[in-house]
């Protein structure tokens, strides 16, 4: 068996257990990842010295590393908006990857990285605690000097709004001086690609066309265009850690899936996703050839069939906000009767439940439940974006290509079921909304990841499951419920067979 080697961005599921589910029962590899001790805490980062341990320990005899080059350097995604280190440091903890090329110079490095982002709003819960105070401010202060930048506003424009914004001037060396220091970092290590990273992938965690983060990634794209490096830059984040093991197993396999998008109507491919920076069809093909697969021209060359859930025209919407015209104009019975024909005859089908944010289109998916049945599916998500979701389902996809309806496969599909849509499309907007308060508790402070708060999570999702996908209950229970980062945004779920 191959032995794949995994740093994960942080310690969330998204992160930490979603590549290790998807990797089990199979008999072509084997995943090491380092233990949640060895991992951070949301604000507080993984120990370097543990995580270098870990590499240097398991690489040594390994084929595959992939690494969240955040995690390496900074200790994970929220450090890296947060940490004080100096440049010099965090270069010479880059030069970890040249030592474990020399101890294993077979090992096959598949890296990934983010370019710091710049919230539009303020909020300190994943920032420093200034952006509480003034992260709407910085934003705007740097969408000001973008303009300026590009001759869209004058000098004087400039200045005025320039001293509006002076509030946040006591901030700004703390925050510029650590996005020079991460940008000088991700340059550095672009210059390994083709030597010591052997491919690399880079996500935008913040997908602004105007700020401090479109200018950072317009240096990036310049870099790697004067070196000519085969590096894609498009949205994403979380599922960074999935889309790499797809491209690892593509490589083991000697084989590149064909992937073909179907959407409900064609101008819905036209959509741009919220948060997102272009049209929907030009991330759903990067996420595709990121993964290792490639996007064919006809259902009938297809090897999976990816049915893109999306409105008519627009921006997708957040899954509070359930309603629009460009959405009743989708036709989900005749959407959900093209997926029934193809799994019908036979036809690998995945899902992506792209219509919204942050949640699944709970009427669209049980219909499919009832119709053709969720467990029939080679892959299915539907969680906070549109790139989250697209590299989460194409890579379980992939494996269900290359490894068939393994347990593992049936058991990702459930928990995607019980926390897309069972949490993210219900029951935290039901708890948020009427109970939380009441609790005693806030929706960013649940106190403890297991408590009152999850426990009433747990049970308000036994009972919506099984009132709405007894596909699913019928054959699957929650283990264990708890939230990861003391908040409501996340659930983490571990989910097994009756």
């Amino acid at each position: 068996m191959k032995k794949i080697v995994y740093l994960p961005l942080d310690e969330r599921p998204c992160n930490y257990s979603f590549v290790r589910f998807l990797s089990e029962h199979n008999k072509k590899f084997k995943l090491v990842q380092p233990s949640l001790e060895e991992m951070g805490n949301k604000k507080q980062p993984a120990k370097y010295e543990k995580i270098k341990n870990f590499l240097l320990r398991e690489s040594v005899d390994a084929d595959y590393l992939i690494i969240a080059i955040d995690t390496l350097l900074y200790g994970g995604i929220i450090p890296s908006r947060l940490h004080h280190h100096s440049t010099e440091t965090l270069l010479a903890r880059l030069e970890l990857l040249k030592e474990i090329k020399q101890l294993n110079p077979k090992i096959v490095i598949y890296g990934f990285s983010l370019v710091m982002r710049c919230p539009c709003y303020s909020d300190s819960d994943e920032e420093p605690d200034y952006y509480g105070v003034c992260g709407l401010q910085i934003f705007e202060y740097g969408q000001n000097e973008h303009r300026l930048k590009d001759g869209k506003i004058s000098r004087e424009q400039y200045l005025v709004e320039k001293e509006r914004l002076s509030v946040v001037e006591p901030y700004l060396n703390d925050y510029l001086t650590r996005r020079e220091c991460n940008l000088k970092v991700l340059m550095d290590a672009l210059n390994l690609v083709g030597q010591t990273i052997d491919e690399f992938v880079i996500l935008q965690d913040d997908s602004n066309p105007c700020g401090f983060t479109a200018m950072d990634q317009a240096k990036v794209k310049a870099l790697i265009s004067e070196k000519n490096l085969n590096v894609v830059v498009y949205p994403g984040a979380d599922e960074g850690g999935m889309t790499l093991l797809s491209r690892v197993v593509t490589n083991i396999e000697g084989y590149s899936p064909k992937i073909y998008p179907v959407y409900p109507k064609e101008e819905c491919k036209k959509v741009i996703p919220l948060f997102e920076d272009r049209e929907v069809y030009k991330s759903i093909l990067a996420q595709i050839e990121s993964a290792g697969c490639v996007q064919c021209d006809s259902e009938e060359q297809a090897d999976i069939l990816l049915f893109c859930n999306l409105p008519v025209g627009g921006r997708t919407q957040n899954i509070d906000n359930l309603q629009g015209e460009h959405y009743d104009n989708r036709d989900l019975p005749a959407f959900v009767s093209r997926i029934k024909r193809a799994v019908e005859v036979g036809k690998g089908v995945a899902v992506a439940d792209i219509a919204y944010c942050n949640g699944s289109d709970a009427r669209f998916v049980k219909m499919i439940s009832e119709q053709v049945g969720l467990l029939k599916l080679f892959g299915y998500a539907g969680w906070n974006t549109s790139s989250n979701t697209l590299g989460t389902v194409i890579c379980q996809a992939a494996l269900r290509y290359f490894y068939g309806d393994t347990e593992a496969h049936r058991r990702f599909t459930a928990l995607r079921a019980f926390e897309d849509i069972g949490y993210c499309a219900y029951v935290r907007k039901q708890i948020w909304d009427n109970e939380i308060t009441q609790m005693g508790y806030k929706y960013e402070d649940t106190k403890v990841q297991k408590g009152e708060v999850s426990e009433r999570v747990e049970q308000l999702l036994n009972w919506y499951m099984a009132k709405n996908f007894p596909e699913i209950t019928g054959m699957y229970e929650i283990e264990n419920c708890y939230l990861p980062w003391c908040r409501m945004f996340e659930v983490g779920l571990i989910i097994k067979q009756k």
